[in-house]
């Protein structure tokens, strides 16, 4: 059996063991500090002997190192972990137990879902939460953090008289994280050694999830990272903006009521440039082509609709660029389903319509389409 260091310190970055086999890139070790797959948590990652950790799996009891080649048995080798990345899940999954602890003390609610990866963090509670509920949560979860509480895991001789969280229901080997003053959870992952290393516990986001809800958290150097991701951001923002890094809720508020005020002018503009080309368009074609720049699909089809109502004959409108055009066409029912049909069969269009219009998108230059029309016509 293998011995497993991580139960002894988390603190481990380094260590020399025995390689008891290896198959097929499948090693076991006398010992190892590589904590495996397990609890909502991916494995370490690292090194043995230069070699690439790929993943750790426990299987019936015995704990595989998953390697990007064979190494020798029998050696003794020097293991290295890729301490970034199990500070980091540390730094996390202690997060998530602070988090989870007051939770539960707070309304009763039960983790009864995790996941941590190198890119999230989620968790599941069996009750709902508001907006208000996660303010108080993350103050208090900051505030375990800043007072250092310590973090104790260890292997209880009695559990009968033990008042701890489980997910499920133990009964041997059970190993108990307790946060001082906080909390007291079964779990096999490894953990910080006090609050402090965390540095700070951030609620992201929530959602309702079945019949309770669900929240994305980020602790440690993520919640450095996501803070300086938002703050760039909101930095490009003030600038494009020109208003002070607080007040970019506002600008951007402000911007939207500009943006929907020139939507609203630049619709009458159009609606006066319609009237205008319906007063001053004439002919006789039996279909009718016009390019116009600038409009949408919902203007096209009034501009195609006023025309036809004048002439009485198909008016097909378009609006775009190189080869790529929005297009609507109005007509008589059934000349222009006929006409359509034809129109579709040698161009590349997508669209359809009914009622005596159509509308829809043509991949073709504006010559192939004329041309193609010209030989309908």
């Amino acid at each position: 059996m293998t011995e497993k260091l991580y139960d002894i310190s988390s603190g481990i970055k380094e260590f020399e063991a025995k390689v008891l086999s290896c198959e097929n890139k499948k090693a076991v070790l006398d010992k190892t500090a590589f904590f495996p797959e397990g609890g909502g948590q991916t494995s370490d990652k690292g090194y043995i002997d230069g070699v690439k950790v790929l993943d750790v799996k426990e299987e019936n009891g015995q704990i595989y190192h998953y390697l990007e080649q064979d190494i020798k048995v029998g050696k003794t080798v020097f293991c290295k972990l890729d301490w970034e990345e199990r500070f980091d899940k540390m730094q996390n999954h202690s997060g998530e137990h602070i988090i989870s602890g007051i939770v539960h003390s707070l309304f009763g609610y039960d983790n009864v879902g995790f996941h941590l990866s190198d890119r999230e963090m989620t968790m599941d509670f069996d009750g709902m939460l508001n907006r208000n509920d996660l303010k108080k949560i993350e103050k208090m979860a900051n505030e375990v953090v800043w007072r250092g509480a310590k973090f104790n895991c260890y292997y209880p001789e009695n559990l009968e008289n033990l008042e701890y969280r489980s997910k499920l229901d133990l009964t041997e080997n059970v190993r108990i994280v307790e946060i001082e003053g906080c909390d007291k959870c079964a779990c096999c992952a490894p953990h910080v050694e006090n609050a402090g290393q965390i540095g700070m516990i951030k609620i992201l986001d929530f959602c309702k999830n079945k019949n309770g809800v669900r929240l994305w958290a980020v602790c440690g150097n993520r919640a450095l990272d996501d803070y300086n991701n938002r703050y760039e951001s909101d930095l490009k923002i003030s600038s494009l903006l020109c208003v002070p890094q607080t007040e970019v809720a506002l600008g951007v508020e402000k911007a939207l009521q500009n943006i929907e005020t020139l939507k609203y002018e630049i619709g009458g503009l159009k609606r006066r440039l319609i009237a205008e080309i319906s007063n001053s368009f004439e002919s006789e074609a039996s279909v009718s082509v016009l390019f116009q720049d600038g409009f949408s699909i919902k203007e096209l089809q009034i501009l195609s609709d006023t025309l036809h109502k004048k002439t009485g004959n198909i008016i097909a409108v378009f609006s775009g660029e190189e080869s790529e055009y929005s297009f609507a066409v109005c007509g008589k029912a059934e000349k222009l389903d006929a006409w359509f049909k034809d129109f579709k069969a040698k161009l590349n269009v997508r669209g359809g319509g009914r009622n005596g219009m159509v509308q829809g998108t043509v991949l073709n230059q504006k010559e192939e389409i004329l041309g193609v029309i010209d030989e309908l016509d």
